[in-house]
């Protein structure tokens, strides 16, 4: 992990992880610390975690079944004036969680189709999230206004 702090640019974290679940206790202590250094507000890191997770959880979950050369996880953090900016990266296949549709809430257990809640929670509680491809890389930036 490294933290880098300058004036002159907005203060950063990047580290990269492995594609494995055993990496979310890190990443979330990572976050919290994160945000408590640059003061960012408990409800904010909390959303932000949660996001994180959700998506981290579903890359590793997606990925490593699908791809089983994927084998990193790149995280990127930074924040600027008022908002924070995330950057998820994986070595996994293709793949856009931003095309599976959002899951119908209202129909019961027994007739939902099973997943799509990560990536529609990450979608209600972010203020922006958009995917791309670069390379053989999947990239998601989230980005979270401070209030």
């Amino acid at each position: 992990m490294s933290v880098i702090k300058d004036s002159m640019r907005p203060s950063t974290l990047s580290t990269k992880l492995d594609v494995n679940l055993d990496e979310t206790g890190r990443l979330n202590q990572l976050v919290r610390h994160f945000g408590k250094e640059h003061g960012v507000p408990d409800d904010t890191v909390f959303v932000i975690n949660l996001s994180i997770d959700e998506l981290v959880t579903n890359i590793v979950i997606h990925a490593g079944s699908r791809d089983p050369k994927a084998r990193e996880i790149v995280l990127r953090m930074s924040i600027n004036n008022s908002e924070v900016s995330i950057e998820l990266e994986d070595d996994g296949s293709a793949f856009n969680p931003l095309d599976i549709p959002t899951p119908n809430l209202n129909a019961s257990l027994q007739d939902r189709d099973p997943g799509g809640l990560g990536i529609h929670l990450a979608r209600s509680l972010m203020d922006g999230i958009r995917y791309s491809r670069v390379g053989r890389r999947n990239v998601l930036t989230l980005t979270k206004r401070i209030n």
